[in-house]
């Protein structure tokens, strides 16, 4: 048998690092050795950090939701310290992380990756049985003691022993002799008392003088754990495997090492072969705990993006358009002050928003006139796509300013604001930047509300809490830890948004969250905190005109899903009632809220995006 060498050895690494706390993860110098291990500065290795926020067994995973805030802020501040480092997403688990772990990593698919974990007398990393995690690892695994880790490294022992984990010793083995500039040291052993091994034999004669890395070949009779032993006085680090023995996750002898005080050991396992029958899928979550966990990993505040920079560098390193489109009407009072809270900081003195749209519903004041001053082009939405006809509401307009917008990121932002601010924009653009396989993005926030004049830090949003939650809860619970589902600020991907149907009225944003969590998961949709937002408070028969209109939207989608008969009837009319005069009268309103289909579907849509005609089945007009 022949042994070549494998351009493997040369192939850079994607150290993967799970880091409960940036203070821990210095004190156990896991940024060292992943950077160690990452080679020479002319490396493409790469760094990723993968943060894991943990709550006690018998807490609600939700409060991880700060915690994990903070902990992306603070990996966020390594990236100047660390230049090739990469955040990964932050996973939650109440007892145990390591599926999440086990979970994100597999995800990636790399054959590159390289999981890196600390080694405790405890055989535990936060929460994780780390001879389990060694046994079945999601991508190669390697374990330190960080603790015993040495800055200055001179000489690297190998033993090189023919195994399963051979390749994966010699390229950890290269890349920290290129970091150190340090010398790597064979080791073969035979053990008199058993037969030969060839294969070991084959590739400790294939490897000596390779690489200039490799200065010194030994060959020994003997134990292999006594020829290590007397070789430790003149080397710093040790690389061995695992084990190669099946049901022994680590061996003895690696488990020795790891312990020892004059060496640092690494103990490293190539990925195993998942052994899990087809008939036994993993288990799934039940709704409440899945909701809990999302709430903690896709709830983000908006100071988590107030670096603007970076995330124009996100933007550019991913080819990315970004537009924002400001529905209107009537709103002269406040458009121009919602424009310039946008415009002057993330577009003007910064690119990161490529174009701003006034998407008008045909306002009789100045709204038009301001916005054309301010330099931001304007639609009337009532004069797009006019062979399709015109309807009123605000998901009209959101629905063919797909067709006016060109980004591949659109942001919505309402012109009612009277506090309006960058991190309106910013806030819900940073989860689509920093995690691509997030489709949408809402808003939340604060809502003050004017009692008799009188301003009250909280008490807006009255649709939401007593209609729109409750629903969620009782009938759509996947999405019942959204804080304000109906929020007028949220952002989304083109490729998303164009393959939903949308409502033309007040029922946009509850069909949208309805269609897009149907299509794409709850994974794909997030919140962010935009602290607080002042606008007007409508009139409780306003808002008693909206909650039909959502009824209408959170029935129908039942209908869909066949909880409710298709056969009953949805009324498209309220009875309003009013007061006139000390007497009581009732007005009939229609209310109907009407699908518009998606809009890759339309052919003018499809020609102005040079998009091919879809696959999918054509909604109502």
């Amino acid at each position: 048998m022949t042994t070549t060498l494998s351009p493997e050895t040369e192939r850079p690494l994607n150290i993967i690092v799970p880091i409960g706390s940036l203070p821990r993860a210095r004190s156990l110098k896991l940024l060292s050795v992943g950077m160690a291990l990452m080679g020479a500065k002319n490396s493409t290795s790469r760094l990723c950090l993968l943060g894991v926020t943990r709550v006690k067994d018998t807490a609600s995973l939700s409060l991880a939701a700060r915690p994990a805030q903070a902990l992306r802020q603070a990996l966020e501040s390594l990236a100047d310290e660390y230049p090739r480092c990469e955040r990964l997403p932050v996973g939650v688990a109440a007892r145990d992380p390591w599926p999440d772990i086990f979970n994100l990593v597999q995800a990636r698919s790399d054959p590159s990756d390289l999981l890196l974990m600390p080694w405790h007398s405890s055989r535990r990393y936060l929460g994780v049985d780390l001879p389990a995690a060694l046994e079945k690892p999601p991508s190669d695994i390697a374990v330190v003691h960080p603790s015993r880790y040495r800055q200055r490294v001179r000489r690297i022992l190998l033993p090189v022993r023919g195994g399963s984990f051979s390749l994966l010793a010699e390229r950890l083995a290269i890349q920290l002799a290129r970091s150190y500039g340090a010398e790597i040291t064979l080791l073969h052993v035979v053990d008199g008392n058993s037969p030969l091994n060839q294969a070991a034999l084959e590739r400790y004669e294939a490897l000596a003088g390779a690489y200039p890395e490799f200065t010194r070949q030994m060959q020994v009779v003997g134990k292999a754990e006594q020829a290590i032993a007397r070789e430790l006085e003149r080397h710093q680090i040790l690389i061995v495997g695992a084990s190669a023995a099946p049901g022994a996750p680590i061996s003895k002898l690696a488990e020795r090492m790891l312990v020892r005080d004059d060496v640092t050991t690494i103990v490293m396992r190539t990925m195993a072969p998942l052994a899990l029958p087809a008939s036994d899928p993993p288990a799934r979550l039940p709704t409440s705990l899945r909701v809990d966990k999302w709430f903690a990993e896709n709830t983000f505040h908006c100071r988590e993006f107030s670096d603007i920079g970076r995330l124009i560098d996100l933007k550019r390193r991913q080819g990315l358009t970004i537009s924002v489109g400001l529905p209107a009407l009537n709103e002269e009072e406040t458009i121009g002050r919602v424009i310039g809270a946008i415009k002057g900081p993330l577009m003007d003195d910064a690119p990161l928003v490529d174009e701003i749209v006034l998407i008008d519903s045909n306002s009789s004041d100045s709204t038009r006139e301001i916005a054309e001053s301010m330099g931001v082009p304007w639609h009337i939405h009532q004069r797009t796509m006019t062979r399709l006809g015109a309807r009123r509401g605000k998901g009209e307009a959101l629905w063919k300013s797909l067709h006016a917008l060109k980004g591949d990121l659109i942001a919505w932002i309402d012109t009612d604001i009277e506090n309006p601010d960058p991190r309106f924009v910013f806030g819900v653009l940073g989860p689509l930047l920093a995690r691509p396989q997030i489709q949408y993005v809402k808003g939340f926030y604060q809502r003050p509300i004017h009692v008799d004049g009188v301003r009250q830090a909280s008490g807006g949003g009255r649709v939401t809490e007593l209609l729109a939650r409750p629903m969620i809860n009782l009938f759509f619970p996947e999405l019942s830890g959204l804080v304000q589902p109906l929020s007028g600020e949220y952002a989304g991907r083109r490729a998303a948004l164009e393959r939903v149907p949308f409502y033309s009225g007040y029922g946009v944003e509850t069909g949208l969250l309805l269609d897009l969590l149907e299509m794409f998961g709850l994974d794909a949709i997030a919140q962010v905190d935009l602290e607080e937002r002042v606008h007007r408070n409508q009139a409780l028969h306003a808002l008693s005109r909206m909650s039909f209109a959502l009824l209408q939207v959170f029935v129908e989608h039942l209908q869909n899903r066949q909880h409710v008969s298709a056969a009953l009837s949805i009324e498209r009319s309220m009875k309003i009632l009013r007061v006139e005069n000390k007497g009581y009268y009732l007005e009939e309103v229609e209310i109907h809220e009407r699908q518009r289909p998606p809009i890759i579907e339309i052919p003018e849509y499809r020609r102005r995006r040079g998009s091919p005609a879809p696959e999918l089945t054509p909604g109502p007009q």
